[in-house]
């Protein structure tokens, strides 16, 4: 931490004297140092002050009965989060200059490895499913609340340039959802038009998110689509069920049953990427979007990871490309 240019060890701090810092930090300093951070430094999620959060914990809180609020509720994903990511990460990514290119200042975007950069992004993606959709479902649902609803957004229709195939580079990445759920290109910035082609696809799939979202604001449940899809309410705890939002071929209901330790036992299985990647990717997954739960699920890895290991690999290649 640092206050007027001073180094500041938390550790050495209490409570109080660390809550007076942080209040009389201006804004602009408060996010200085997420914004120049490392990326591979972890910063703190979620605080359980007993007032915001309580004190308990938030996945705890979701599933008691003494903090239950019925109210109705969606949750959900998108099938690629960390493409956003990954896409301009220099470990997965080139940037290559033809003669043309080099005249216009445009380069060609291109994978240096296709294979290694899809099951990064499948496993990670899923774990942030697991976190941030079925597992506060679940809680809820065991608390006594039922009219739960989950989605994963699956829309990735987008353009394929001669300087990159966006389809595969971006796919339906973190918040790439929002200009079809608001009907706005520009809150993506200048790369609306390079990613969302105009067209049936697109037309479609934003007018019924927006349908589902308003039938929900209204009426407490999100309804069907224009073509008589019926989005279920969330069921169990074992099977979660979701609604694909996409295309009108792939709009639909769907299930999976995914937890961590089906995701740790898959990711051994891997045969596209090497055993450090491998635990580059539990570490990802364990850590990430979330608490610590590393130590709960590496004894369910059949391989050997060492953590020191491949935290030094995030440390190593945690340029990015800058577009």
């Amino acid at each position: 931490m640092q206050k007027n240019a001073v180094k500041i060890n938390q550790s050495s701090l209490d409570k109080k004297e660390l809550r007076k810092i942080l209040l009389d930090l201006s804004a602009k300093d408060f996010f200085s140092h997420y914004a120049k951070r490392p990326s591979y430094e972890d910063i703190p999620l979620m605080t359980a002050d007993g007032i915001v959060i309580p004190v308990m914990g938030l996945r705890k809180a979701l599933a008691s009965k003494e903090h239950l609020n019925i109210v109705p509720t969606i949750a959900g994903s998108n099938r690629d989060e960390v493409k956003l990511w990954l896409g301009s990460a220099e470990y997965f990514v080139d940037l290559k200059f033809s003669p043309i290119g080099k005249l216009l200042g445009i380069p060609k975007v291109s994978l240096k490895d296709e294979d290694a950069f899809e099951i990064f992004n499948h496993y990670r993606s899923s774990a942030w499913k697991l976190r941030g959709v079925d597992g506060p479902l679940r809680a809820m649902k065991e608390a006594g609340n039922e009219i739960l609803y989950a989605y994963r957004y699956d829309w990735d229709d987008h353009r394929r340039f001669v300087v990159g195939d966006f389809k595969k580079l971006i796919g339906a990445a973190h918040a790439t959802e929002i200009p079809l759920l608001t009907g706005n290109n520009k809150l993506v910035g200048d790369y609306g038009f390079l990613i969302y082609p105009r067209g049936p696809s697109k037309r479609f799939t934003s007018k019924n998110m927006m349908k589902f979202w308003a039938n929900f604001a209204r009426e407490g449940t999100p309804g069907k689509s224009t073509n008589s899809i019926k989005w279920n309410a969330y069921n169990d705890a074992d099977k979660s069920n979701f609604i694909i939002l996409d295309n009108r071929a792939n709009l639909n209901m769907s299930s999976d049953m995914i937890s961590f330790k089906s995701l740790v036992g898959d990711l051994h299985k891997e045969t596209d990427v090497t055993d450090l990647e491998k635990c580059v990717v539990l570490l990802q997954m364990l850590t990430f979007v979330g608490d610590d739960l590393y130590d709960k699920y590496i004894n369910s890895y059949p391989g050997n990871c060492i953590r020191s290991e491949s935290e030094k690999f995030l440390k190593d290649n945690a340029s990015f490309i800058e577009y």
